[in-house]
């Protein structure tokens, strides 16, 4: 049987993960020039909230509970990506 909870935050956490990946991809090639390390950092918190949001998943399969590192990683790398997206999108002027 599978840990509800564990596997509907693993599959939350990878679908914001991929949504952001995919809004990477939509800046032009100019705006990722001009705010590189941005969106590296972006991309890269992005794919570490994958990992995470497929640990939990893999966890949930196993029939286990979240464990705490696992959760307090997640708090630590969404609050992080949500604040590098914010400077993000106010640096390239896309929350006019």
């Amino acid at each position: 049987m599978v840990s509800l909870v564990p596997f509907l935050v693993g599959v939350g956490f990878v679908a914001v993960a991929v949504g952001g990946l995919s809004e990477v991809t939509n800046y032009t090639e100019r705006q990722r020039r001009d705010e590189r390390r941005l969106v590296q950092a972006f991309t890269y918190g992005c794919l570490l909230l994958l990992v995470l949001g497929l640990a939990a998943v893999w966890l949930s399969l196993r029939n286990a509970d979240l464990p705490a590192w696992l959760l307090g990683s997640v708090a630590v790398t969404v609050v992080a990506v949500v604040l590098v997206h914010r400077r993000l999108r106010d640096r390239l002027g896309l929350d006019d």
